[in-house]
């Protein structure tokens, strides 16, 4: 109760902060909007249909996705280690400062690589499965496997500034020792995605442009909500802030 009464509290104080450093996270509308047919929504997030890779997608749409989702995660690990550092000033009772402020770039680029990487292993999983025709159950098991070790890793990286591995290392250990809040938090996303996309699903007849709005909602409110979350849990570590 405690980490979602800071949560709440942090979000409502910052929500103009917050909701300016969760901007990057509205690129994602660009894929659906510029190469609509190989793409779906789906609980606030878009996805590329792999089967429609080798027809539907031409050239241009290939260079559009791979741009816009480069661009995308460079600017999502910003606004991730920009929301880890607005929690740790005000948790921690100190100011940002020149130092620190000079260090995002170092913290975005080590994000950005962290999970640019886990997508390249996680896209090889998924044409893997697909030609040995196990698909169904080889990707999950290897995204589930990739998703543990990052769930904590940015947040390490920026309150700890740990090191990738160690961060990884730092996130597995976290959610062994705070699994009743990893499941919370797992929960409460799943509730807040699911009934924001049925919502829109069953207002989808009646207000134009229904599957963007979502993802506009998203973005700007359920995502920053559970990354805030996610900072609160892990400083949940320090026995002296809890």
């Amino acid at each position: 109760m405690d980490v979602l009464k800071y949560t709440a509290n942090a979000y409502l104080k910052n929500i103009k902060m917050v909701s300016f450093f969760s901007l990057p996270f509205l690129l994602a509308v660009l894929i659906p909007l510029l190469a609509p047919t190989p793409t779906y929504v789906a609980l606030g997030g878009t996805f590329l249909r792999t089967g429609s890779m080798y027809v539907d997608l031409t050239g241009l749409d290939v260079a559009v996705i791979v741009l816009s989702f480069l661009v995308s995660l460079f600017l999502v690990s910003f606004a991730i280690v920009a929301i880890n550092l607005l929690i740790k000033s005000q948790r921690t009772f100190t100011n940002i400062r020149t130092e620190v402020l000079e260090g995002i770039e170092k913290y975005t680029l080590t994000v950005f690589w962290l999970y640019l990487t886990a997508f390249i292993i996680g896209l090889i999983a998924i044409l893997i499965g697909y030609e040995y025709g196990i698909s169904t159950w080889f990707s999950p098991l290897v995204a589930l496997l990739l998703s543990l070790p990052l769930f904590y890793a940015p947040t390490a990286i920026v309150i700890d500034e740990q090191r990738p591995l160690v961060a990884m290392r730092t996130s597995l250990f976290m959610i062994m020792r705070r699994m009743e809040m990893f499941l919370l938090w797992i929960a409460i996303g799943i509730a807040a995605l699911s009934l924001l996309d049925i919502m829109f699903i069953l207002l989808h007849g009646y207000v134009p442009y229904a599957r963007y709005i979502v993802l506009i909602v998203n973005a700007l409110l359920i995502l920053p909500f559970l990354i805030m979350m996610q900072v609160q849990i892990y400083l949940t570590k320090y026995t002296i802030l809890t």
